[in-house]
């Protein structure tokens, strides 16, 4: 059949019309694609930026409030956030204050995603070296000493008393010092006594079953030296001289607060706070918390005074630096 019979006769000009229509269609749906695409992914950067955002502040929000109550005479010093394009980077530093003069502490570091995830960064922690037959294996963290403590109701293979080291330590020094009781004391009790260099309260957050566990601890061989609360355990707070300061009320305060809605430290709180109040039957007021130790700081001539304290049934020597 010749091109002149054809039904359908080829028209090539349309043809090409039609490829080019194709062809712009193609490239204009593309780049609909695309600006969707980049719409939607910005969408979500900046959704999951808020939400990194949102979670940062409420987690470093507890983490401030729960280094209230936690870790002995140690307080924060400041945060500080570096920010990239996916992630977040919160650093608290921590800082002990002996005598009045700060000495540095380390530091927390959380990471945070734009996923809405966090991570917190372990540094070490206090540790010891010697060897089995020494009598006494200290524990240090920044080349500083680490305070222990003693519960009154846990039975130890050794308590110590570093009391005799404040006559080999100089003046020009100032120390902390923590005394572990013989029992639990009121607050009021224990101000009469070390007021003048108190630094920090021991709270007594112990159960029947956390003293069990730290007596069968204390029998068990491998601890050949005793199993102590070191003072990265110990909860407690800050003692302040202003006449109005409530620093027990605070100390309940965070407890509440945290035992309702406190991140990762809820149960933690519930658990302490039913400790505390012997699983709700008593109420949780200052009157109530049994003090059974404290950090002192001082020149070694202002922490002598403690040599003949009865109520005192331990004592460890911490953080030492210069006066000036």
């Amino acid at each position: 059949m010749s091109k002149e019979n054809e039904f359908f006769p080829k028209d090539f000009e349309f043809e090409k019309l039609v490829k080019k229509a194709r062809k712009r269609s193609l490239i204009k749906m593309t780049l609909i694609s695309l600006v969707i695409s980049l719409i939607v992914l910005t969408g979500l950067y900046l959704l999951g930026d808020t939400v990194m955002k949102m979670k940062m502040e409420k987690e470093t929000n507890f983490d401030s409030i729960w280094n209230e109550i936690i870790g002995a005479n140690v307080e924060e010093q400041g945060t500080t956030y570096n920010y990239s394009p996916t992630t977040a980077t919160a650093k608290t530093k921590l800082v002990k204050k002996v005598g009045g003069v700060p000495i540095p502490w380390g530091e927390q570091e959380k990471v945070f995603t734009i996923l809405g995830t966090s991570t917190l960064i372990t540094t070490d922690g206090p540790s010891g070296s010697g060897s089995i037959e020494d009598e006494r294996i200290p524990l240090y963290y920044h080349g500083e000493r680490v305070v222990e403590f003693f519960h009154p109701q846990v039975k130890y293979k050794q308590i110590f008393d570093d009391r005799a080291l404040l006559n080999k330590i100089d003046d020009n020094s100032v120390v902390e010092m923590a005394f572990s009781f013989d029992k639990g004391y009121s607050i009021e009790e224990v101000n009469q006594v070390f007021k003048d260099q108190l630094a920090w309260y021991w709270v007594d957050t112990f159960s029947k079953d956390d003293i069990k566990e730290h007596n069968e601890l204390n029998k068990n061989e491998r601890f050949s030296k005793g199993y102590t609360i070191n003072g990265f355990e110990a909860y407690g707070f800050q003692y302040n001289q202003h006449s109005k300061a409530k620093q027990a009320s605070n100390f309940i305060s965070i407890l509440e607060a945290i035992k309702e809605e406190g991140g990762n430290y809820q149960d933690e709180a519930a658990e302490i706070f039913n400790n505390i109040t012997n699983q709700g039957k008593m109420e949780l007021e200052p009157k109530n918390l049994k003090i059974i130790g404290v950090v002192v700081t001082g020149k070694p001539s202002d922490l002598k005074k403690f040599s003949d304290k009865s109520m005192i049934r331990g004592a460890i020597l911490g953080a030492t630096t210069d006066q000036y």
